[in-house]
C-alpha cells in the first residue's frame, strides 16, 4: 500500500525527520520548503498524498490547499499544525483537506492518517476499481465511526478498529488472504465490543458490517461473515 508522499513545510528539521520516517517505513518521499515548490512539485510528480504545513512564509498552507483544491479534487492533503492552529485545521476539513496532525508528531497516528488517506486516493489512481472502492467505503464507515466515540474510547478501541481495516486494505491489496482474515476477525470481535460497552451503537456497527459484505465478493478474495 506503500506510495508517494510529498512533505512541505519550511523547517528542514521537520522534513528530514518526516522524510527518514517514511522513507522507512517504504514510501517513496518528495519533499519541499515552500509552497510555491509544493504546487510546482505537485504538477511535476503526482504524488499519491500531501503533507502540509499551516505556517510557512509566503503562501502558507491555507492558500497552498486552496490552489491545489482547484487543481486536483481527489488528492488527500493532511495539514500539519502547531497546538495553538488546532482549530484552523479543523475549519480546514470544510476546505477539503483530508485530516489534520499536530507538532509534536504521534507517529503511530500520523501512520494511520497517512494510510487511511492512500486507501481514499486509491480508486482514482489505481485500475482495480471495484475492489478498492469497496476497502475505501470499508475504511470510511470504520474511520467515521471511530472518530465518533468518546474521546478515551477513541483512543483505545477507536485507534485499534482503524489499525484492523487499515492492516486488512493494505493486505488486501497486496494479495495477503490470510492477514486480511486476522485483520477481519480483530474488527469484528473490537465491534462486539465497543458496542456491549456503549461506544458504539449498534446501528453504526451494523452500516460497518454492511460495507464489509461488500467485500465478499470474488475481486476481493475474502469471505466476510455477518459482525
Amino acid at each position: 500500500m506503500a506510495g508517494h508522499l510529498l512533505l512541505v513545510d519550511d523547517e528542514p528539521a521537520v522534513r528530514d525527520l518526516l522524510h527518514e520516517y517514511f522513507a522507512g517505513q517504504g514510501y517513496t518521499v518528495s519533499t519541499a520548503a515552500n509552497g510555491e515548490m509544493a504546487l510546482a512539485a505537485v504538477r511535476a510528480q503526482r504524488p499519491d498524498l500531501v503533507m502540509l504545513d499551516i505556517r510557512m512564509p509566503g503562501l502558507d498552507g491555507v492558500e497552498v490547499l486552496r490552489r491545489l483544491r482547484r487543481y486536483d479534487t481527489t488528492l488527500p492533503v493532511v495539514m500539519v499544525t502547531a497546538n495553538e492552529d488546532v482549530e484552523l485545521a479543523r475549519e480546514l476539513l470544510g476546505m477539503g483537506a483530508f485530516d489534520y496532525v499536530a507538532k509534536p508528531f504521534d507517529f503511530s497516528h500520523l501512520e494511520q492518517v497517512v494510510a487511511a488517506g492512500l486507501v481514499h486516493r486509491a480508486p482514482s489512481r489505481n485500475g482495480a476499481g471495484d475492489a478498492i472502492d469497496a476497502w475505501a467505503a470499508a475504511a470510511t464507515a470504520v474511520f467515521a465511526a471511530s472518530r465518533a466515540m468518546p474521546a478515551p474510547a477513541q483512543r483505545g478501541t477507536g485507534a485499534r478498529l482503524e489499525d484492523a481495516i487499515l492492516t486488512a486494505a493494505r493486505a488486501s491489496l497486496a494479495g495477503q488472504g490470510a492477514v486480511v482474515r486476522s485483520a477481519l476477525a480483530e474488527l469484528r470481535l473490537l465491534l462486539a465490543v465497543a458496542v456491549a460497552l456503549g461506544d458504539l451503537s449498534a446501528g453504526t456497527r451494523d452500516g460497518i458490517a454492511a460495507a464489509l459484505e461488500r467485500l465478499g465478493t470474488p475481486h476481493v478474495g475474502v469471505s466476510t461473515p455477518s459482525a
